[in-house]
């Protein structure tokens, strides 16, 4: 009788081959998955950054440009308008300064990067390139919810009687508190804009020209020849009144550059 006993060793080297096998086989599924997943990330990361430049220089940057631009001829209109009220000035004279006073409604968005930061795409973006859109938006919210008052206040403040004598003591006074309430809110305004125009150039994108173009045939039309240029340093410096009485004009030649 021949007794054949188990190859154990053999057996064992058979074993640990398969479980190497196994193991490998894992470790090229992990990181497969990984590279699919890094890939997915890499176009998340692409689409959420593609859409905050689209959001940034296509909407807010030209709207916060054409408010910076405006906003001595909307401090010196404010300025007719007080100046008026303080002189005991006829009511026709008062109503006609508050109508043409303006100021555009205009939201300042922040939804795409919303998006990045609640779809956890801003912890895989690069550190620097979303510092710089956090601070680009940073002060969005604020400049957004500042229009908002600003409506209500310019509301406000054209809710005048256009019929009767001179204005009572009543009047003048709450048409100067809306003059004021009014200035604050383009205060705050220009705060938040500067803010984030220090950062935006960093952001290397290009401003839309046809948008922009847009706004300021906008602004001419209710500011015209009032409308300049943003000085060089700007926003490092603060935006310069208009020159000793002058005051909004209403002439736009036909010809002028959205850009001039």
């Amino acid at each position: 009788m021949h007794v054949h006993l188990p190859k154990a060793l053999h057996g064992w080297r058979e074993f640990a081959k398969e479980i190497a096998v196994i193991v490998v086989g894992v470790l090229i599924a992990l990181f497969l998955e990984q590279v699919v997943q890094r890939w997915e990330w890499r176009e998340k990361v692409a689409a959420a950054d593609a859409a905050m430049m689209s959001e940034m220089f296509y909407d807010d940057a030209p709207e916060m440009l054409q408010r910076a631009r405006m906003q001595p001829c909307i401090n010196a209109q404010l300025d007719a308008i007080r100046a008026a009220v303080e002189r005991d000035a006829a009511r026709a004279e008062v109503v006609g300064l508050i109508d043409r006073f303006y100021v555009p409604f205009l939201t300042y968005d922040s939804v795409a990067h919303n998006n990045a930061t609640a779809s956890d795409v801003a912890t895989h973006m690069d550190r620097v390139r979303m510092g710089l859109w956090t601070g680009a938006y940073g002060m969005m919210p604020a400049v957004d919810a500042a229009s908002a008052q600003e409506m209500i206040d310019t509301a406000q403040l054209r809710a005048l009687r256009r019929t009767g004598g001179s204005l009572s003591g009543l009047e003048q006074d709450r048409v100067l508190g809306s003059v004021e309430a009014v200035r604050n809110d383009g205060v705050r305004m220009i705060a938040g804009i500067g803010w984030a125009m220090l950062v935006i150039p960093k952001l290397h994108g290009h401003v839309n020209r046809a948008r922009y173009d847009g706004f300021m045939k906008t602004a001419r039309l209710h500011y015209g020849s009032c409308i300049r240029d943003l000085p060089a340093d700007w926003p490092q410096t603060g935006l310069p009144p208009l020159p000793e009485g002058s005051a909004p004009g209403r002439t736009v030649p036909h010809n002028a550059s959205a850009f001039s």
